[in-house]
């Protein structure tokens, strides 16, 4: 079997990005004063799975991340972003109740959230879906990056081309592919849902 330069770089780049990982779980936990004991006690692993994964040789999960993160009292999130992300100088955003800025579309009302970050990777919007059908709320329509759906209030179904339709109630959330040709229906009465579609750095 052939093996490509490019199966070598993206090999190579795995490998970096485990071993950075690794570091910065170790880096935080040494910056908090705490032994592998103190985070094995508050996260429920054992002093060896922790070991494991402070060099590289057990793979983080998004379960064990937050068992990390609420050890080390830092987001989960933290272990997965890129270095340079990280670095980003941050300016908290404030979007007051009612001066969101508002687009209408058919069948459906957005609220545009905490819009005015330059660095951007996500938008973040409040809905309102009136329509009751799929076509009153236009239809099928897709967009890159990822989407996700968290619903406050009402019942909001999500249809796709390719996968069988998924009906969310209050407190009910979902994250699916953008790109997947997907379209949104109300039902009995308007639904209330925070959307946050990811979008290139």
């Amino acid at each position: 079997m052939e093996i490509r330069d490019d199966d070598l770089r993206n090999a190579d780049a795995a490998r970096a990005r485990a071993e950075d990982v690794a570091a910065r779980i170790r880096n935080l936990r040494v910056g908090a004063g705490l032994t592998l004991r103190d985070v094995g006690e508050a996260t429920g692993l054992s002093i060896s799975q922790i070991s494991k994964l402070e060099t590289g040789r057990a793979r983080l999960t998004v379960d064990l991340a937050l068992r990390l993160a609420g050890a080390l009292r830092v987001p989960a999130n933290v272990f997965f972003l890129e270095q340079e992300a990280q670095d980003l100088p941050v300016r908290p955003v404030l979007t007051r109740a009612g001066e969101a800025l508002r687009h209408r579309l058919q069948g459906m009302d957005f609220e545009v959230l905490c819009s005015e970050v330059r660095e951007k990777h996500a938008l973040n919007w409040r809905v309102t879906v009136h329509g009751k059908t799929l076509d009153a709320c236009g239809g099928l329509r897709c967009h890159a990056g990822e989407e996700f759906v968290h619903v406050l209030s009402g019942r909001l179904t999500l249809h796709f081309a390719a996968a069988p339709s998924v009906t969310l109630g209050p407190g009910d959330s979902l994250v699916f592919h953008g790109p997947s040709a997907h379209g949104y229906a109300a039902g009995d009465g308007p639904a209330v849902a925070i959307m946050t579609n990811s979008v290139a750095p």
